[in-house]
């Protein structure tokens, strides 16, 4: 994860697990190269929800993906 020279978020992420690289995806689509600032208002918990993906995940990976989004907000958070 980094800052572009226009203070947008970059982030890079894979697994060789493919439910999980499915995640980082959505994770990606949701927060690379968006502006740091509006990183803190996504509500990514709000669209997993809404798009049925709680239901779907063992809590392990439903921690997980909190996990990659916690971290992302922090980095942001860092200006």
């Amino acid at each position: 994860m980094s800052r572009n020279a226009d203070g947008s978020l970059s982030i890079k992420g894979d697994s060789d697990a493919l439910i999980v690289k499915g995640l980082v995806a959505l994770v990606l689509a949701m927060f690379d190269g968006r502006p740091l600032a509006e990183v803190a208002g996504l509500d990514a918990a709000g669209f997993f929800a809404a798009i049925g993906l709680k239901d779907h995940l063992t809590s392990q990976r439903a921690n997980g993906l909190a996990s990659m989004v916690a971290r992302i907000k922090a980095e942001a958070a860092k200006g």
